[in-house]
């Protein structure tokens, strides 16, 4: 089949993402812990990709057996082997912020006001009262 000469490439369908890891369960153990740190590293050293479904291969491989993973485009879970919570995930950072285990919770900063949003000034208002 022929091409148009002047016919451009089709753009990705995904937008571009940086993956990041966060470690939600205190690991059971240092073997856990040293393959949970190696996974880390593999991720940092892979952060620019359209679809995370391409990490899925080496986290199966980087954890090995007694591991649940699953997947979409644009995330990558990881469960023990028979539980149900979560042990970690591969995200996003552009549109998630999953937060390691030993992280304190996200603190939204307090408002002024009932709204937690700033107001604007009137147009022709003065500024001091």
């Amino acid at each position: 089949m022929n091409q148009h000469p002047q016919s451009a490439p089709l753009p990705d369908p995904f937008p571009p993402q940086q993956a990041y890891l966060a470690i939600e369960l205190k690991p059971v153990d240092p073997a856990e812990k040293r393959r949970l740190a190696a996974l880390r590293r593999h991720v940092q050293a892979h952060t620019h990709t359209t679809d995370l479904r391409g990490l899925a291969g080496a986290v199966k491989k980087l954890l090995g057996p007694g591991y649940d993973i699953g997947c979409g485009s644009a995330h990558i879970w990881v469960q023990r082997t028979g539980e149900a919570a979560r042990l970690a995930i591969v995200a996003d950072r552009l549109t998630t912020a999953y937060r390691d285990w030993f992280e304190p919770p996200f603190k939204p900063a307090p408002g002024t006001s009932r709204s937690p949003h700033r107001r604007l000034p009137v147009p022709g208002a003065s500024l001091t009262t």
